[in-house]
């Protein structure tokens, strides 16, 4: 299924990517994603990955709606994650011993440093 071969594609091909894009989709990868993995790790050209991306997407429309949305959470969790990780290096900044604190508005933040915790 690479480039450089020219063959028919049998129902076999077929399934073999529709089962790899299937366990990619438990993963919480984006066609992109998929279509990548697939091309790198099992040479599978991006055009007949995305093909049959399609035909799953059109045979199973509520799902594909409902993954989706699963998507858009998964990409707020890791966007939260990184504004969480910046916060604790400023908090870090903050609290690192011989700064002096200086106090917030909007109780943000008091004049001493918060105890950090650790999970």
């Amino acid at each position: 299924m690479s480039s450089g071969e020219i063959r028919k594609v049998s129902r076999q091909d077929i399934q073999l990517v529709q089962n790899l894009i299937e366990r990619c989709l438990q993963l919480y990868m984006n066609q992109k994603e998929v279509v990548d993995t697939l091309l790198y790790q099992a040479k599978i050209e991006p055009g007949f990955t995305e093909l049959v991306w399609q035909k799953l997407e059109e045979e199973n429309r509520d799902f594909f709606k409902a993954y989706h949305v699963r998507l858009m959470l998964k990409n707020q969790i890791l966007v939260f994650n990184k504004l969480l990780e910046k916060q604790v290096e400023l908090m870090n900044k903050v609290c690192s011993p011989g700064v002096v604190s200086v106090p917030m508005s909007h109780g943000s933040c008091s004049s001493t440093c918060m105890t950090r915790y650790t999970l």
